[in-house]
Order: C-alpha cells, then sequence, then structure tokens
C-alpha cells in the first residue's frame, strides 16, 4: 500500500452506507469495515440512521455523507446512478465512493462525465451475500488494477482476503466483460430452458417427478432467479453493454447444435464435445466431479424430502430502492 495516501488508517473512518439494510450492505458492513470505524446507514427500511429515499436525501444524510471518509452505494445500478449527481457536490474530494452494482463500467464512466472528485472503486462478491463468505470469489475494481499503489483497492483486498475469501483487481471494463459470461450468459440460459421446459405439452408436476439430475439442477437454477426480485437480473441482462453479444453467441451454439442433429453429423457433435473438453483443461474433470457431488445432494434431498411440483418463487419483492442481493 502507498504510504504516502491521505487516507484515514484502517477502524478510524467515518462511513455513510447507502442502502444498508438489503444483503449486500449488510455483507459489506461486516467484511468491509471494522470495529473502530463510525458508520452511519441509509435505507428506507426502518431501523436505520436515516430512512431516505437515497436519492432524494435529507439534510440530515447529506451532512453525514459531507464528513465521511467513505460513501458505499450497496444499490441497485440505476439506483446508483441517479444519486452520484448530489454525491459529487457533496462528498469530500479526499473521501472515496464504493460501489457494489454487478456492472460497473457505466458508473465509472458517469463519474467521469460528473468530473467526480472523490475517487471510485468497486466490489462485487461472485456469491449470493446471504450465503458464508470464507472461500468465496470477491472482485474488487479499480482503474488500473493495482492494489500496491491503490490504497482503497488495497485496502478492500487485505480486509476481504483476511476473511478468507480469493481477491481479484480488475479494471471497469474487463470486470464487465467478464460478467457477461459469468452472469449474463447462464443466466440467459437457464431462463431459456425453463421458458422452453414450461411450454412443453407436459405439465410441471410431471415433469419434476420424474426429471432426471441435469434437469432438476437447471430447473433449481431457474427457481433461484425467480424467487429473487426481477430487478436483479434485468440489470445483469440491460446494463452490462457486452450482454447482447453474449445472448447471440448462446444463440448461434443452439443453432449449430441444430444444425448438426438435422444434418445427422455425429462426427461433428463428437468433435464438438472433444474441443470443448480439450479447451476446459484440466477443469473438465474437476467439473465433472462437482457435478457428481452436486447429483448425489439431489438425490439424498429427493429421497429424504420428495417433491412433485417445481418451488413456487416468492410472493414478496422488496422495494426496488433497497439493496438488493446479487446473483454473483
Amino acid at each position: 500500500m502507498n504510504a504516502t495516501t491521505t487516507s484515514p488508517p484502517v477502524g478510524h473512518r467515518q462511513i455513510v452506507l447507502l442502502g444498508a439494510a438489503g444483503t449486500v450492505g449488510r455483507w459489506y458492513r461486516t467484511h468491509l469495515t471494522g470495529a473502530g470505524d463510525t458508520v452511519t446507514t441509509a435505507d428506507l427500511a426502518t431501523g436505520t440512521d436515516h430512512a431516505d429515499d437515497v436519492r432524494t436525501p435529507s439534510a440530515g444524510l447529506r451532512a453525514a455523507v459531507a464528513a465521511a471518509d467513505e460513501v458505499v452505494l450497496a444499490l441497485p445500478e440505476d439506483i446508483a446512478a441517479a444519486c452520484l449527481p448530489w454525491l459529487a457536490g457533496t462528498v469530500r474530494p479526499e473521501a472515496v465512493i464504493v460501489s457494489t452494482c454487478s456492472v460497473q463500467l457505466p458508473l465509472f464512466e458517469a463519474a467521469s462525465e460528473l468530473a467526480l472528485r472523490p475517487e471510485l472503486r468497486g466490489v462485487n462478491p461472485m456469491f449470493s451475500p446471504a450465503l458464508p463468505s470464507a472461500g468465496q470469489s470477491v472482485v474488487v475494481i479499480a482503474p488500473g488494477s493495482a492494489t500496491d499503489t491503490d490504497p482503497h483497492a488495497g485496502r478492500m483486498s487485505a480486509r476481504l482476503e483476511a476473511g478468507d475469501m480469493t481477491v481479484c483487481v480488475m479494471d471497469p471494463a474487463g470486470h464487465d466483460a467478464a460478467m457477461s459470461v459469468l452472469q449474463a450468459l447462464p443466466h440467459a440460459a437457464i431462463l431459456s430452458f425453463v421458458d422452453a421446459l414450461l411450454a412443453a405439452p407436459v405439465d410441471a408436476a410431471t415433469l419434476m417427478r420424474i426429471a432426471p439430475p441435469p434437469a432438476r439442477t437447471l430447473v433449481a437454477l431457474a427457481c433461484r432467479i425467480l424467487a429473487a426480485p426481477p430487478e436483479i437480473y434485468w440489470d445483469i441482462q440491460r446494463a452490462n453493454a457486452e450482454g447482447g453479444a453474449r445472448r447471440k453467441e448462446l444463440m448461434s451454439a443452439l443453432q449449430r447444435l441444430d444444425t448438426l442433429v438435422d444434418t445427422d453429423r455425429a462426427d461433428g457433435f463428437h468433435a464438438a464435445l472433444a474441443s470443448a473438453a480439450q479447451k476446459l483443461g484440466p477443469y473438465a474433470a474437476e467439473g465433472a466431479e462437482e457435478c457428481r457431488e452436486l447429483f448425489e445432494l439431489i438425490q439424498r434431498r429427493r429421497t429424504a424430502r420428495p417433491t412433485d411440483a417445481v418451488p413456487a418463487a416468492s410472493a414478496t419483492r422488496p422495494d426496488p430502492t433497497e439493496d438488493q442481493p446479487g446473483d454473483r
């Protein structure tokens, strides 16, 4: 870490956490603030210091932000972006603003257009923050991607690594490119699968009664999406500029498979599988073992508690101005 930084010592900071009542906000407070920090919370939910709509902050919240060393945007992408104009005129130039968005580049670009004086950094847990964090991966987002010359990225990385998390530091464009592959692409595939499955001329209860582990796994992944606020997954698809390219690649891949089958090209099918295994390298064997363990878990659950229907999605949706759990 750069010894010349003017940032306050770890554990002696004034932090304002916007979206504090949400899952990501709570995760950030647990893992990226210290016992000596003073944390001021803001959220529409009760039980916070400022029960504000953070897009139209009260005078009290503005005063807290004006005195802060760090302002955290644990918010959906559109609400975080809506906060930038008032933050630009309120946050101290020597402070840092931290975004937890799943898509980071648009916020960094908006900050640049506003000539934002405080530095902007990001952190994206690559898992639902409701899960245990130890052993999980987290991306820290910083221009230049160097923790040795960036005190803010270095401080966040050190705290996360102390919590047994694996940290990867990326620049905003690199982060969003990776998220288009790791989030937008698999979500599109999962949602397309369940859409086609439910359009089939067999009712869902019958399908789930006889579904083998691969189908049950894909349905379970779809149900995870259905149980969460749709704004999360809409933002992942809409806000990532590279998401459209990934969806088109998915459609092209399905078309190639369809052509192989229609033209009875077993040789081409075998070659495609061999090529995929080669490109995956060591993970081809590791992934197969992970899948075996997952299927064993599914079988144990079915034996202990069989179910005949697709799990229902949650009927309750949180207010969209609150922080929402990332798919991650």
